[in-house]
Order: C-alpha cells, then structure tokens, then sequence
C-alpha cells in the first residue's frame, strides 16, 4: 500500500514537471520595434516670381519695339511693358522675349495667360505665339522660364479701320496677365512590405 502511495506521488511529481515544461515551452515571447519620425511644414516658404529681362529680338522693316520692366502690383519688375510702333504693312510685327525667374522658396506652376484690356485694331493686330505655353509648366526655385510671343499686323487682313487711327497709324493696345499659382505636385509612391527568407548557415 506504501509503494502505491509513492507511486501516485511520483507519478503526481512527473505530471506536474511535465505541465511546467509544456508551459515554458509554450510560452509567448514578445518584442518591441519603434519607429520614431518629425514632420515640419515649410513656414518661411515665399511665392516671388519676377522678370528678369526683356528685349525685341526681331522686327520687321521700319518697325520699332521697346520694351521695359516695371512694378504693377507692389512688386519691383512684376510689370513688362511692350511698344511696337511703324507696322507698316500686313505681317509685319516685332517678336518679343522676357525671361521670367522664380525668386522664391517653392515650385510655381503655370495657370492660365490671358490677353486683358484689348482696344483699337483687333481685327489686324494680333498677339500670336501664346498657345505654346502649356497651363501646368512648373518653374523651380531658383530657375527661369522664357516667354516669347509676337505682336503682328495679320498678314490675311489689309484694310485698317481708320476710325480706330492715332496721329501716326492704327492703335492697339493690349495686356496679358500670366497667373502662377504654387506647385502641389503630390509625392506618387507604392509603400510596401518585403520578407526575405534567411540564408541558409
């Protein structure tokens, strides 16, 4: 009877033993990775877009152009002011260069150029060359971009409306307004999560 009892205390012994190893080899281990990051808005950003120079870089016979650089809205040279004078026959016009530069802090984008405040001979003098600047353009902080259109008597018009002449011919007189607002070009990326097997020992 003795040895039954030793004998069910053993046996309760190793079951016990048994269950604490199953435990521990079982148990969970955990661990703990961190990843710890800032992100900062740009607060001293500046939107400043200037022109740099300008010039006529062709006219036609007997016509004069000039141009110069002014302030329009509070901001030195924002304003580029254009004369062509002496168009004295149909295709005949000045071709006109300025160069635009982003003085600021942040990437400006091309929205629309629109031609303002058009009067006198509008059926002969035209602004042409606009349509190849594509709404959208971005300027860097620190580059240029090169404007050039050119105002022209339409070679397909030959009669002038005198009622619309100056002292010294036709006039026509015009604006174009380039509007740039700030580049918010989102970052295009796919995020993902790579496993790669461990080499073998």
């Amino acid at each position: 009877m003795a040895k039954k009892e030793g004998s069910k205390k053993y046996v309760l012994v190793l079951l016990l033993v048994l269950v604490l190893a199953l435990a521990i080899g079982y148990a969970t281990f955990t661990d703990v990775l961190r990843i710890s990051g800032t992100a900062t808005v740009k607060s001293d950003a500046a939107f400043d877009l200037r022109f740099t120079s300008a010039s006529a870089t062709v006219t036609s016979e007997g016509c004069t152009a000039s141009v110069s650089l002014g302030q329009d809205s509070g901001e030195a040279d924002d304003l580029l002011s254009v004369s062509v004078t002496d168009l004295a026959y149909p295709g005949a016009g000045a071709q006109i260069k300025a160069v635009i530069k982003n003085f600021g802090t942040m990437a400006a984008k091309l929205k629309t150029i629109t031609p303002t405040g058009i009067t006198g001979n509008t059926n002969a003098i035209k602004i042409i060359g606009l349509d190849q600047y594509v709404a959208n353009e971005v300027i860097q902080p620190g580059a240029t971009c090169e404007v050039v259109f050119t105002v022209q008597w339409d070679p397909n018009v030959n009669t002038i409306n005198s009622s619309l002449a100056g002292e010294n011919g036709s006039n026509f007189s015009f604006g174009l307004t380039l509007e740039y607002e700030q580049s918010t070009t989102p970052v295009t990326v796919t995020n993902t999560h790579t496993d790669t097997a461990a080499a073998n020992p």
